[in-house]
């Protein structure tokens, strides 16, 4: 016989005995199953069984000789009343009848009451009764509401005759959202942090009750490493799941499942998806907000620490934690940004576990991820194919040299970090991720040295702030700005794009009619949503029409000023902290306030396209993809020196629509008659024939 099944039969025979000595009661005998595993009991099963009190029953665990039995039995505190209660539970789960055995004769089923009295221990006094039920709720199901508590119903359930008979899987009611953290599971380094997870780990050595990793990216990972560091396994859920479950709001029967699961497994809690919108309903007695964290400490929190269980806690924000935590909670916060070499450990370190020969020092520049996006976007990256891979970021041109694959990369983190974002934060603008690059645009010469400036000095902040020793003379104002000044359609929306593909970052257009508010303090408050995403989703910042907000500051004379100019301060302040990308797009450059122009780094001046280069804008548009007959770029360029390049662009597209539509080739006529169209569209004094010169015969 195993050890339990000599401990159930032998607490099956003890019971029969009592119902002897006190001389009533039906007899075992009367239930075949039940006599029959009585009378298995051997000689040496019996003899094994009084080694229950001997020393070194942990030596006998490897051996797989009772050693978990005796082990449950230490977690009861070696109480006799407990053993005994524990046994009577174990009894009735392995054989049902027996559950009608105890109701027949006593009128009830396992309970503290029958264990003292089978014990010889009945009375108990209140204050062992509530310690007893406590304790028995470690390894049993104990109805801790009834009244009176000696009387209440307690029951094994199968994780606890699992553990006995050597299972270590999580319990069922936790198994769907729980996942059991063993020191021996696979964990990579910690590339970054690991001073963090040595204040956590000291903590809990310390004599720790509750700690808390406050804000984003990798709770849940240093927390496995204080674990792996602690050499304790730890229970990980989601207090959202963990509330949707619970019976009718109830969390109570939950908790002792998790409390007897992290006993089982001798392991502490982690507790994650503590933010503002945690609660899902069924909360018994919740209010809102701060007060949800009051009423699961009380009802969770507390008594997982009674018991003496570390608990970590994975939040937002530490000021969700409950004040009566206060005294013994520890709260480490992540860092909300990690510097240059910080980003370039953590890329270095993915890229080398995963045999990725990549720059990290350009990932690093582009990219202010936390730890937990750079995982995510790098497993996800040697999860495609090889073909894949070198494709992923989509089309480019086939000619950009052998710095393609690399760009593609980088264009496919980038992708992986926007992809991520909760498109419902997306209030404020819309994401673009742009495919051209800054050789796409048509620019002059001195424009598009401003703009590549601009592009080399996020590319190499890095190492000028941090490596240069640059960073303490420029506490503030790190950010990189740029101002384009032009007439509409010169491309100044267009390069913006440019600077994002060249960068391989998405590009956050903000929506100005989403953000300007008519009411008092409504415009900051967009505005700090739209840096704030900017800043989380590591995306350049991008306000076309900008006069509209970084206009000149006016004279007060009535309230609606005053409160104008406070918009325009706010900006000034929120620029200088800003460390990110902003690109800001303005038609008539006076009108910026030179407030603003003292804190813009770059600026470029586009003008109207000249000859040459509206003569380089119409051989960009006709491809060798475009179905085509011989056209005339010299006319085009020479005779329409109104056309910036965006009506060129408009010109083209409906030209080629109308190419496709007579037969599928383009000719100068569909040019000619597009152009014709766009010109009766801007001529202010009527349209003639003369403007077309010498195809106006096409028409």
């Amino acid at each position: 016989m195993s050890y339990a099944e000599t401990a159930i039969s032998l607490i099956m025979a003890r019971t029969d005995e009592y119902l002897k000595d006190i001389g009533r009661g039906r007899r075992i005998d009367d239930y075949p199953e039940l006599a029959a595993a009585v009378s298995s009991l051997t000689d040496e099963a019996l003899k094994q069984w009084a080694m229950v009190s001997g020393a070194g029953w942990r030596e006998r665990t490897a051996s797989g000789d009772g050693g978990r039995y005796l082990h449950a039995l230490e977690l009861l505190d070696g109480d006799t009343v407990l053993q005994t209660l524990m046994e009577l539970c174990l009894a009735e789960f392995t054989y049902p009848v027996f559950s009608a055995y105890l109701e027949d004769n006593f009128g009830y089923g396992p309970c503290l009451h029958l264990a003292a009295m089978i014990e010889g221990r009945e009375p108990l006094s209140h204050d062992e009764i509530q310690r007893l039920a406590v304790t028995a709720r470690r390894l049993l199901v104990v109805d801790i509401n009834t009244e009176p508590l000696q009387y209440a119903r307690v029951s094994a359930d199968e994780r606890l005759m699992g553990f006995i008979g050597g299972y270590d899987g999580v319990s069922r009611r936790l198994s769907d959202f729980t996942v059991l953290y063993r020191p021996g599971d696979a964990l990579h380094d910690a590339f970054v942090n690991n001073d963090l997870i040595e204040r956590g780990v000291s903590y809990f050595r310390s004599g720790g009750r509750v700690l808390t990793l406050a804000g984003c990216g990798g709770r849940r990972f240093i927390a496995r490493h204080i674990a792996k560091g602690l050499d304790r396994g730890f229970l990980f859920l989601n207090i959202a799941d963990l509330i949707r479950v619970a019976d009718r709001g109830d969390i109570a029967p939950l908790r002792d499942t998790l409390l007897r699961e992290a006993y089982f497994d001798e392991a502490g809690i982690c507790l994650y998806g503590f933010s503002d919108r945690f609660i899902t309903g069924g909360i018994s007695d919740r209010v809102r907000g701060r007060h949800d964290m009051e009423v699961l400490s009380g009802q969770l929190i507390t008594p997982l620490t009674d018991e003496g269980i570390p608990v970590i806690l994975c939040a937002d924000e530490a000021k969700m934690m409950p004040d009566r935590l206060s005294d013994g909670i520890c709260c480490i916060s992540l860092p909300g940004t990690y510097s240059f070499e910080e980003r370039k450990t953590l890329w270095q370190g993915f890229f080398e576990m995963y045999g990725l020969e990549l720059e990290a020092a350009s990932f690093a520049s582009r990219y202010r991820m936390y730890p937990r996006e750079v995982s995510y976007a790098v497993k996800n990256y040697m999860a495609l194919s090889a073909s894949d891979r070198k494709g992923a970021s989509g089309s480019g041109s086939p000619d950009r040299g052998a710095d393609q694959e690399m760009q593609s990369k980088e264009e496919y983190f980038a992708r992986i970090n926007i992809d991520s974002i909760k498109r419902s934060e997306l209030e404020m603008g819309r994401i673009v991720y742009p495919d051209i690059r800054l050789e796409d645009v048509k620019l002059k010469d001195n424009v598009k040295r401003v703009l590549r400036d601009a592009v080399n000095a996020v590319l190499t902040g890095p190492l000028v702030m941090d490596e240069w020793g640059l960073k303490k003379s420029y506490p503030y104002g790190r950010g990189v700005s740029l101002l384009m000044a032009g007439p509409p359609g010169t491309g100044k929306t267009m390069s913006a794009n440019a600077i994002a593909g060249e960068l391989s970052l998405p590009l956050y257009q903000v929506n100005l009619s989403n953000t300007v508010d008519k009411y008092i303090g409504e415009t900051e408050k967009n505005l700090e949503k739209a840096f704030s995403f900017a800043e989380k989703n590591n995306t350049i910042l991008f306000f076309d029409e900008a006069d509209a907000l970084f206009g000149t500051r006016s004279e007060v004379h009535d309230s609606k000023d005053r409160y104008a100019n406070t918009e325009i301060s706010y900006l000034l302040q929120r620029m200088e902290a800003y460390d990110g990308i902003v690109v800001m797009a303005t038609n008539i450059k006076g009108n910026i306030d030179p407030a603003f122009m003292r804190r813009i780094r770059f600026v470029a001046h586009f003008e109207n396209p000249d000859e040459e280069m509206r003569r380089a804008i119409w051989e960009s548009c006709i491809t060798d993809e475009v179905p085509h007959d011989e056209i005339d770029l010299d006319y085009l360029a020479s005779q329409f020196d109104k056309f910036t390049g965006s009506i060129i662009k408009t010109v083209f597209l409906n030209a080629c629509v109308a190419a496709a539509g007579d037969g599928g080739r383009l000719t100068m006529k569909h040019l000619i008659y597009a152009i014709k169209q766009e010109t009766e569209k801007e001529s202010a004094v009527g349209f003639t024939m003369d403007i077309l010169g010498k195809y106006a015969y096409l028409v």
